[in-house]
Formats: structure tokens, C-alpha cells, sequence
């Protein structure tokens, strides 16, 4: 199980924005900005700086996904106020 604080998690996309190749730039302003369309001119460093301030905790849990598909179970425990991945689920409830 690995777990991040809000601030944490919003630190460790950002770095993997700005390293992002241009081409993935294209998907996570997608991700971000569904509504919008796609300017002629992405800048990693602008995306960078959104998700670092902008980007409430369900809004990371989803581009975590995008970025960090390799991490499964991702979520947001708003009691401990954390994004948390990789950890095992507990069967069903029934």
C-alpha cells in the first residue's frame, strides 16, 4: 500500500507532467480540460502548475490513473485526507 497527502500526490504528477513527452501532453490536457479544445500549443510547465494548485482530490485520483497506469486501487480517503494506490482490496461486501 503506498499513500500521499493532497499535497503530495499533486507534487509527484506535476513532476511527471512536466517530464511528459509532448505527445502525452495532448491526453492529460484532455484529462484535465474535457470540455475545451485542444490549443495549437500545449506547455508542459502551465499544465505542471494547474495540477499543483488547481486540482481538487477526485480530479488527481483520475489523472493519476493517466499518468501512473501501472498503479492499481486508486482512491482518495477523505478521512485521512490522502490519494492511496497499490493496495489490496478485501473481498465483496455482500
Amino acid at each position: 500500500m503506498s499513500e500521499l497527502s493532497k499535497a503530495e500526490a499533486a507534487v509527484k504528477l506535476a513532476k511527471a507532467v512536466e517530464m511528459a513527452k509532448s505527445s502525452d501532453l495532448r491526453e492529460i490536457f484532455s484529462e484535465l480540460f474535457p470540455e475545451r479544445r485542444l490549443p495549437s500549443h500545449l506547455k508542459a510547465s502551465k499544465l505542471a502548475e494547474h495540477v499543483r494548485h488547481k486540482l481538487e482530490a477526485e480530479e488527481l485520483v483520475d489523472l493519476w490513473n493517466v499518468m501512473f497506469p501501472k498503479d492499481r486501487n486508486v482512491w482518495y480517503d477523505e478521512l485521512l485526507d490522502s490519494i492511496r494506490y497499490n493496495e489490496d482490496i478485501l473481498g465483496s461486501l455482500d
